[in-house]
């Protein structure tokens, strides 16, 4: 391990030193960044003051999946109250790039019960960067999109040596509450940021007082940071983030996790004004190891109990820097570079019969090794062109003999993959009028399938109830995409209109394969993981941000987006048509707050992905903030009512039509010293 860690550090510092080059994100018009840290949130509509600002302080409970499911790009697959897996404009899976601080991090859940987001606390999250086109591929191939959770850094500070918040809340809906707390200390050249959050949630309760069984969970994360200050210009940073998870229930599928632990470790240096020309740049290295034990052993009526247990382990570095050619154009570089090892089994215990052992996800490495850069150039006074381009090569290669012979069953004899992925974007913005700006981009990206969609061995799908069989033949998915967007802007009013489409070539989707049995009981059949000629998936997002009074906030926001096949059929996991508007009034030290969602039904499903039509819904939550100076201190209470109705819903990417939470009441408390 130190050996590879040396290696890795080694080859960074002369990856950098022969290139020269840094990679910094894109202030384009497609990036959203939410500052949760200071609580600044600058987006694509570039608003100072969104409206994720104030839920998140009226909220302080609130997880990274309650924000992200606030953004009108990003819905969330929902399998149960821990877990949920993200999706930009319907694109998810290996289509979007899930990152924290620029590092790659892969789950080691065969059924995508452990998403990159759920090992990320507000607490220690300094900002959230959402990039909606595929723009988004500067930090790695992507047709979807990219999220990127940058981590708090420890502050110096002037007047005081220590700092720190801590937090407490219940929820009465699932009978839950959380412990959190965050510390720094600083002094002239050293500063320390800790941060820990606990949570604790039973079975929670729908709409009407139905008890949701298996629904519950139990967590710890906590996250360590040093700094060093070299001088004014460079610092070094070391970061560890841990996250435990046990007891963890899953409601819309057959079984729950035991344990799902994630370690994330990652040493960089960062300057500033190194040259007239280069201004910006860092370096990081990194490791992380996810593990992830699924069992359903406190499940009833079991035919056969199994257990699953999974594991990623994941090296690597990048070097980024950013670049001022002359008055009119920067340019920003990234190279980098991993390599992840993954591995997953299944053992079923048969009554009266010996176990039987398979893997679910042969043993198999994947390198990913690219460069990128964007380059923006300001024609006039109001007219800004950016393109974007990336190149990534990537293998893939089974580890074990048993691997390989596992997946000799099908007829592979060659499994091994060496692929080569380009992308690039244009990007045109124009100030027509002082008030009003017009952005249009073009694109094309390529994605790599990914571990199970090359190698799963027959994976179940609670959603359609088929099992899966991957292809080590699947070709790579590409899209072309075109976006739009209109902004108008006045004072501290802001409305904005986007309207995107894309159209995916060699589409990775499962087909029946009647010749192949199942291997779960009860399975509906078997699908093979193929290539179909094409698909696309369009819609638009809308937002309002209005402030008729220095008191009084208004904001809503929409989202629709549709997809379909190459026959014309609906694509699966569609989010349909969605409303959230929140009305906050401010007048000193108090603070109200009222907020209405609202969904509409969907009825173009798909029915080959066991989708069924789901009906439309209506919530109304309400909030109410006191905050006050105790001793120096920062004292807040926040006391809110979530689905005031008690209505009973769920959402079109639920598995299972699960319904989600009735109401809930919550008390929460925050002291900032």
């Amino acid at each position: 391990m130190k050996k590879t860690f040396l290696v890795i550090l080694l080859f960074s510092y002369c990856w950098y030193a022969k290139a020269q080059t840094y990679v910094s994100q894109m202030s384009d018009d497609s990036s959203r960044i939410i500052a949760l840290n200071e609580i600044i949130v600058n987006s694509i509509q570039k608003n100072p003051q969104h409206y994720l600002v104030r839920f998140f302080k009226a909220n302080s409970a609130a997880t990274l999946e309650d924000i992200l499911s606030r953004l009108p790009e990003v819905s969330l697959i929902r399998r149960g109250s821990y877990g949920m897996e993200p999706s930009i404009r319907s694109f998810s899976g290996g289509q979007i790039n899930v990152l924290v601080d620029g590092m790659r991090i892969h789950g080691a859940c065969t059924d995508k019960m452990d998403p990159a987001t759920i090992y990320i606390e507000p607490i220690n999250l300094e900002n959230l960067q959402v990039q909606t086109t595929a723009s988004g591929f500067i930090s790695g191939s992507t047709i979807g999109g990219t999220i990127d959770m940058k981590m708090a850094e420890p502050d110096f500070l002037q007047n005081k040596k220590l700092t720190g918040v801590v937090s407490s809340g219940y929820q009465s809906a699932a009978n839950s509450f959380f412990e959190s707390a965050k510390l720094n200390y600083s002094s002239n050249r050293w500063a320390f940021r800790a941060s820990g959050t606990y949570r604790k949630s039973n079975n929670y309760r729908s709409g009407g007082g139905e008890e949701i069984n298996f629904s519950q969970y139990e967590k710890l994360n906590y996250s360590l940071s040093a700094k060093f200050q070299q001088n004014n210009n460079t610092y070094i940073k070391a970061d560890l983030l841990a996250d435990d998870g046990w007891n963890i229930g899953y409601p819309a599928l057959p079984m729950d996790v035991g344990s799902a632990n994630a370690r994330v470790a990652s040493l960089s240096i960062h300057h500033s004004d190194f040259s007239k020309w280069l201004y910006k740049w860092q370096m990081k290295v990194y490791a992380n190891k996810i593990s992830h034990f699924m069992d359903d052993t406190k499940r009833p009526f079991v035919p056969i109990h199994m257990d699953m247990p999974g594991l990623s382990k994941t090296f690597g570095a990048f070097a980024e820097g950013e670049m001022k050619l002359n008055k009119k154009q920067r340019l920003s570089i990234r190279a980098d570079g991993s390599s992840t090892y993954l591995s997953a089994s299944m053992t079923m215990y048969q009554p009266g019969q010996l176990p039987m052992y398979m893997l679910t996800w042969p043993d198999n490495r994947k390198g990913q090794y690219g460069i990128a850069a964007s380059w923006i150039t300001e024609i006039d006074s109001t007219l800004k062109l950016q393109i974007t381009s990336r190149a990534d090569i990537i293998t893939y290669s089974l580890a074990t003999v048993a691997a390989k012979d596992q997946v000799s069953i099908f007829g592979y004899s060659a499994a091994n993959r060496n692929d080569l992925l380009k992308n690039i974007s244009t990007q045109l913005s124009k100030k027509i009028t002082k008030n009003l700006k017009a952005t249009g981009s073009i694109s094309y990206s390529e994605r790599m399938p990914t571990a199970s969609e090359l190698y799963g061995f027959y994976l179940f799908n609670n959603s359609d109830g088929f099992d899966y069989i991957g292809s080590p033949e699947l070709k790579k998915e590409n899209a072309w995409q075109a976006d739009a967007s209109i902004l108008y802007s006045k004072g501290r009013n802001r409305v904005q209109f986007n309207y995107f489409y894309s159209r995916m070539a060699n589409y990775i989707m499962g087909k029946v394969d009647p010749t192949l049995s199942t291997m779960t009981i009860g399975a509906n059949g078997v699908k093979s993981y193929i290539n179909i000629s094409n698909a696309s998936i369009s819609g638009f997002e809308a937002s309002a941000f209005l402030k008729p009074t220095v008191d009084l906030d208004i904001v809503s926001t929409v989202r629709y987006t549709k997809g379909k096949d190459a026959d014309g059929n609906p694509l699966p996991f569609i989010a349909p048509f969605k409303n959230l508007t929140s009305f906050r009034y401010q007048p000193g030290i108090i603070s109200i707050q009222l907020e209405s969602e609202t969904a509409l039904q969907q009825n173009k499903v798909s029915y080959q992905a066991g989708e069924d039509k789901t009906p439309g819904y209506f919530l109304l939550n309400t909030r109410l903030g006191y905050a006050t100076t105790i001793s120096k201190s920062s004292v807040e209470l926040q006391v809110g009512v979530e689905n005031i109705f008690d209505k009973k819903y769920y959402e079109h990417l639920d598995w299972g039509n699960i319904n989600r939470s009735g109401r809930n009441i919550y008390v929460q408390t925050k002291l900032l010293f």
